[in-house]
């Protein structure tokens, strides 16, 4: 895989010309990047960061807030800093975990002033520039009885609300604190109520930074990778395990403040890791999400055990297989668990496809195979660059004798060598056509 290329100071600083990075994970390596929240607006993704400046400190030292935005979250464009100066906070290095949301046509930057208080900012793009919009904190401290800082903001059928704080339980030998929810305006800058402590049910190893998302109709009330689950914004949240690694490997463990988000019917986890804790110097990274049919979500641990450094949407055609999971857009498929354990692409139609991009490696006229099931038969089209795009080659899978029953079908493209957007089209009468495990490139069709 390619190295990613470091961005320059002057570039972080908001002084020069944008600069491109390609991501691997970290994302955007060497710059301190923390916290980060992704959101997607105009079908781009916006990076909201913190930025931790000093690698050898044993106490934060974060002096402004930071912009980036990807077409493909794997080429990031730093797009602004923000400054505490623009803020009522003045000059400062407690530019504490920020979030973003949009509703009537504007764009909301809201801080943290260190675990003191919390603020918001306004623009009308969502690189910016932003100006504050109050002039004063939107979270005053001693609003409730926790730390008025940390904000998840989340519009929820045109309805915006607010988490923040920190969690406590109340067995750990320290005064209990909940995070908690308020409603807020329309105009997204001011309360429409008061905040509510937010209940979770079970042993919750929680931290600061929560962040509330929404997904197949659940709410994920998350801190780090430990996460809880209810069918009510308001809760009570019952406490699911930690679907991480709880190790300090891949930073999956409490202090791995980030945010879940969707995108192209793929879900994605983006945090923070410490680098060498307790050195208050952070990377961010991402990882495929997966959602069992009873709710919980797991992290993909496969895929950070083999192609950690490699990072989402970026593939090569010499690993051994490629996870159908991992693909980068979808479009009329679900992804649901396998019979066998992981994950799979299912309820497969005429014409449904997936998308895998950057596929390094290919070689000239690939041999591929699949490890698929199939009821009926079907046929998978290998197409490059979109689902209409060239033919490279046509892969004709029989009736395999049921969904359990899995066999792995070769055949051979005619393709030039290099770097391809690999999309499978698949094709075929019944409703549900092929259940695809995985595929991988081969010298020829063979298996």
């Amino acid at each position: 895989m390619k190295t990613p290329s470091l961005i320059t100071v002057g570039a972080l600083l908001g002084l020069a010309t944008c600069s491109l990075t390609l991501a691997d994970n970290p994302l955007v390596p060497n710059v301190g990047m923390a916290d980060p929240h992704i959101h997607i607006y105009n079908n781009r993704a916006y990076l909201y960061a913190t930025r931790d400046a000093d690698r050898s400190a044993k106490s934060f030292v974060m002096p402004d807030w930071n912009i980036w935005s990807s077409a493909d979250l794997v080429h990031w464009q730093h797009e602004r800093t923000i400054l505490p100066e623009e803020t009522y906070m003045g000059k400062s290095t407690r530019c504490w975990a920020p979030d973003a949301a949009t509703l009537n046509g504007n764009y909301y930057f809201y801080f943290s002033n260190g675990n003191t208080d919390a603020g918001v900012m306004v623009a009308s793009d969502p690189a910016g520039p932003y100006r504050d919009a109050l002039g004063k904190p939107l979270l005053p401290a001693g609003l409730v009885p926790t730390q008025e800082y940390d904000i998840s903001v989340l519009v929820d059928n045109g309805v915006p609300y607010i988490a923040f704080g920190h969690y406590i339980a109340g067995n750990q030998g320290r005064k209990p604190s909940n995070y908690h929810l308020a409603k807020l305006k329309p105009n997204m800058i001011s309360l429409a109520e008061m905040p509510k402590p937010i209940e979770i049910i079970g042993s919750f190893a929680g931290n600061d930074k929560p962040d509330i998302t929404k997904h197949n109709g659940h709410y994920y009330l998350s801190a780090g990778a430990n996460y809880a689950i209810s069918d009510q914004l308001y809760g009570p949240y019952t406490s699911r395990r930690n679907q991480g690694d709880d190790t300090d490997k891949y930073g999956l463990n409490q202090r791995a403040h980030g945010k879940l988000f969707d995108w192209n019917h793929q879900s994605f986890f983006v945090w923070c890791r410490f680098i060498k804790y307790p050195i208050r110097y952070r990377e961010s990274l991402m990882t495929y999400v997966h959602y069992r049919a009873n709710g919980d979500l797991v992290y993909d641990r496969d895929f950070l055990d083999n192609h950690y450094a490699t990072g989402v949407g970026q593939y090569d055609a010499v690993w051994d297989k490629i996870e159908a999971e991992w693909y980068m857009a979808s479009e009329g498929n679900q992804k649901t668990e396998s019979p066998h354990g992981g994950f799979e692409v299912s309820a497969t139609k005429d014409g449904s496809w997936v998308a895998y991009p950057n596929v390094q490696d290919v070689p000239a006229n690939s041999g591929m195979a699949f490890n698929c099931a199939s009821a009926n038969g079907g046929i998978i089209e290998v197409r490059e660059a979109s689902a209409g795009g060239p033919l490279l080659g046509t892969c004709v899978i029989p009736a395999t004798g049921g969904w359990n029953d899995y066999q792995t079908i070769g055949c051979q493209l005619q393709n030039r060598a290099g770097t391809k957007k690999v999309v499978l089209v698949f094709k075929g009468n019944a409703p549900d056509t092929v259940h695809l495990d995985w595929f991988r490139f081969t010298s020829s069709a063979k298996k």
